[in-house]
């Protein structure tokens, strides 16, 4: 997510504005010409209309950073856009932190300051904008987020991959120790709990934020435990790493993002119907190895019980827990 490249604002002062004046801004706006974003920012109506949910919330950020007269820290979700922790769906506000003892739990004009903790550390700068450290990020969407929402972003940060543009004097990679060091400073035992339980289920195998979100709907409701990644191979040699992998029941699970079938980095030069029929080839080479192979979407995530009557009716079992 960290990737994606925000439009350049047109402004009052723009050379993109052609030296129109503000109020002329305006106008255009509400002719439909411009979307205004913020007091003085607008974009091409073209351009607002073309961008995914999450990059419009990206691009409310921006704004934010932009038009504040002090430049302010992003916390929670905002700060895991900036830092590439993906979130699931799109918060309502944008969310900033100001230091300990100031007016915080209060929301303006779509931003939400929620008061810093006594013991943080001080903001990290990525990409131009302050925002608080990874392992902070994570621990606040454990502690705000259902484990659907907190377990992507916990996956993501112990993998031990860059999330782009690090401050070259700090710290790079982050281990579950790093997180509960950041849990320490939280004033409630119920508020570390929750970070506990999300670290305790925490996988950095989690192949993707789809696989992730499906593991914690697993979790939820009882399902037993898969293995990650596991290679499989047979005499004509590597066949893939299945996403999930119930061994005792001889059962595969993939979650198939669209991305898998339209990205250029996943098709790597082939075409979606090529990697289709590999993907079918592939299958059929694990059900000949007597494995069950069980798929599902996103649209599959949206209502918790269509991935669990797959499951089920794979041959899984399952005991409703959360």
């Amino acid at each position: 997510m960290s990737s994606f490249q925000v439009p350049p604002f047109i402004t009052p002062a723009s050379k993109f504005a052609d030296e129109d004046s503000a109020r002329r801004l305006a106008r255009q706006a509400e002719s439909g010409k411009l979307k205004r974003v913020r007091r003085g920012l607008y974009l091409p109506t073209e351009v607002w209309e073309a961008l995914k949910p999450w990059e419009k919330y990206r691009v409310h950020i921006q704004a934010v950073h932009e038009s504040a007269e002090t430049p302010p820290v992003f916390a929670r979700e905002s700060a895991a856009q900036i830092m590439g922790l993906p979130v699931i769906g799109v918060p309502e506000d944008v969310q900033t932190v100001v230091p300990p003892g100031k007016n915080g739990g209060q929301s303006n004009r779509g931003v939400r300051r929620i008061s810093g903790l006594e013991g943080d550390p001080p903001p990290w700068q990525m990409f131009g904008m302050l925002l608080t450290p990874p392992p902070q990020t994570a621990r606040d969407l454990a502690v705000r987020l259902p484990l659907t929402g907190a377990l992507p972003s916990m996956d993501k940060l112990l993998q031990q991959k860059l999330l782009g543009d690090y401050p070259m004097d700090q710290q790079r990679f982050f281990t579950a120790d790093d997180v509960v060091a950041a849990s320490s400073v939280l004033p409630y035992r119920t508020q570390r709990h929750r970070v506990e339980r999300v670290l305790s289920v925490a996988d950095p195998l989690s192949g993707s934020p789809g696989e992730s979100f499906s593991r914690a709907i697993m979790i939820e409701h009882g399902f037993p435990s898969p293995a990650l990644q596991v290679r499989f191979s047979d005499s004509r040699g590597f066949i893939g790493l299945p996403d999930f992998d119930w061994e005792e029941y001889k059962t595969l699970g993939e979650f198939d993002g669209f991305e898998k079938y339209s990205a250029q980095r996943y098709l790597r030069g082939k075409t979606p119907s090529q990697v289709v029929v590999e993907e079918k080839n592939r299958e059929d080479r694990l059900r000949a190895k007597g494995y069950n192979v069980v798929r599902w979407v996103w649209d599959d995530l949206k209502d918790s019980r269509r991935l669990v009557r797959i499951l089920h009716e794979a041959g899984l079992p399952s005991k409703k827990t959360g």
